[in-house]
């Protein structure tokens, strides 16, 4: 089973897409407090329907620091530099994230990065959705408040069909 580490953006895309629970089946999820924090302000009723397959996570004092230190020189949100110092302290096999910054930095450090559309074609990878399931919610994606570029749009399409 993978352990995952999610930031507050894939979060909200793929809820916003009518697809957040692929993130149940597909292993360990983690967030940081901030994210959970985060997600209270965005969505009114998520103390009452947080996930019971996501788990908050407590960061210790050194990566605690690293994320302060990363969200003070103006490099992430501190909700990002949390999910990022959270996958390092757990050894996550992914971080989760839509941000450009963060994925930057995440993968400088050597982590392996997915985001909303990453997860959706690893879901139509391992069968947990069809290739139309996909497709629709790569659609649905495309019209949440995830921004996504139309030839980052093409090219995970392109990549569906050739599962296909």
């Amino acid at each position: 089973m993978k352990r995952f580490v999610c930031d507050t953006g894939p979060l909200i895309h793929l809820e916003e897409a009518g697809v957040r629970d692929l993130l149940s089946p597909a292993g360990d999820v983690h967030i940081p407090i901030a994210v959970d924090w985060e997600m209270r302000s965005n969505e009114a009723a998520w103390n009452l329907h947080k996930p019971a397959w996501l788990h908050v996570t407590q960061l210790d004092s050194g990566p605690a620091l690293e994320a302060r230190s990363w969200q003070q020189a103006g490099l992430l949100h501190y909700g990002e530099a949390q999910a990022i110092a959270l996958a390092r302290q757990l050894g996550a096999d992914w971080l989760l994230t839509d941000d450009a910054a963060a994925r930057l930095l995440a993968q400088s450090l050597g982590l392996e990065v997915h985001g909303s559309l990453g997860l959706v074609l690893w879901a139509a990878a391992t069968r947990r959705l069809s290739r139309t399931e996909a497709e629709s919610a790569l659609g649905r994606l495309a019209r949440s408040s995830l921004w996504v570029s139309p030839s980052v749009l093409l090219a995970a399409k392109a990549a569906l069909e050739q599962m296909a």
